[in-house]
């Protein structure tokens, strides 16, 4: 009997320990994407799209599709396998000019909507961002104007669908972030007290249609409220290494996750984001190899991609690092207690015949 009560006392304080804690994940590469390896490496099979000239740091998924930005050539909106990594083609870019870069970062509405942002490098300078309908439409221009930050355009995230979408940009120099409703044509600088100049400049991402958070390396994540044109600093995040940069948010099986991107090593890291006042570090992976070239400007992009259940695909580029495809699951509690509890009474059975 005290052996019984021992491996049930086991069982029932590791399913404690395991519902105290962060929450299981597990993570692995997408095995058709590149050259299965889950690794399109720049210039991977004489592609010209992606390679190492920092001519490459925007990447979105919408449409059943991945967008990857880049000024090889000219302005290149280019539709990707998120399967394979294939080329399916580019975007129409008619008309697509101005700014310090014509095209920079690229972002995808829950309508299907394409936005693509320039970059500006003065503080009367015009941010520029370009809205496509469809993949088969022609751009037109969603914002062109100068809400006085110094540079916008090196982080940029979109968020929502119709009348209800909305964009927030940032870029080095810059205290705080741009508000822009695509609609209506609008924007506005909002500076949140407590923050300081670059703090959203590098990696950006929305929660909610209220709550982004932003990050440049060096400093901790900036967990911001947005109330009209004021924002609020909630929480600053603690990171596992100073060169996290490129950042992004999703909720698979009703678990917030948080990815970010080392911009020195291409190491992808997957925190728990159920409390945003303190994340929780789940696991660090990295399909790379070799000796990777430098991303010199801490540039890129974070996607999440489709979810099937508890289970969602994420894509990640350093900026002349290639572009990793994961494939994120996040186990059902029940399994891991089932699992947990099992475990305790084969433990007791095994002491009662010892």
């Amino acid at each position: 009997m005290k052996n019984r009560l021992l491996a049930t006392g086991f069982a029932l304080s590791a399913w404690a320990a395991c519902s105290a804690t962060a929450v299981d994940v597990i993570v692995s590469p997408l095995s058709s994407f590149g050259s299965g390896d889950g690794w399109y490496a720049p210039g991977e099979g004489g592609y010209s799209y992606l390679g190492t000239g920092n001519l490459e740091r925007g990447l979105a998924f919408g449409n059943g599709e991945l967008y990857l930005v880049s000024r090889q050539g000219g302005v290149n909106v280019r539709r990707l396998s998120p399967i394979t990594g294939t080329d399916l083609g580019g975007l129409n870019v008619s008309g697509i000019a101005g700014g310090t870069f014509a095209a920079n970062m690229v972002g995808v509405g829950g309508d299907g909507a394409i936005y693509v942002g320039n970059l500006s490098t003065a503080a009367n300078a015009n941010f520029k961002v370009y809205r496509w309908s469809d993949a088969d439409a022609g751009p037109t221009v969603a914002y062109d104007a100068a809400p006085g930050a110094p540079r916008l355009g090196d982080s940029f995230a979109v968020r929502g669908s119709g009348a209800d979408t909305r964009i927030v940009a940032s870029g080095t120099g810059t205290t705080g972030f741009a508000l822009i409703d695509p609609t209506l044509s609008t924007g506005a600088l909002i500076s949140p007290a407590g923050t300081g100049s670059g703090d959203y400049r590098l990696g950006i991402t929305f929660v909610d249609s209220d709550t982004v958070i932003g990050a440049q390396g060096s400093a901790p994540f900036r967990v911001t409220d947005i109330a009209g044109d004021t924002g609020t600093l909630m929480a600053s995040l603690a990171t596992a290494a100073a060169s996290e940069r490129l950042i992004g948010y999703t909720v698979i099986a009703g678990v917030p996750l948080f990815a970010s991107v080392d911009t020195v090593s291409s190491a992808v890291r997957i925190y728990d984001a159920s409390d945003l006042n303190a994340l929780q570090l789940l696991t660090t992976v990295n399909n790379t190899s070799g000796t990777l070239a430098a991303n010199a400007n801490g540039t890129g992009s974070v996607a999440w991609g489709p979810t099937f259940g508890d289970t969602a695909f994420l894509y990640t580029m350093s900026a002349n690092q290639g572009i990793q495809a994961f494939v994120v699951t996040v186990p059902e509690p029940a399994t891991t207690t089932l699992l947990l509890i099992g475990g305790g009474l084969l433990l007791g059975a095994r002491r009662r015949r010892s």
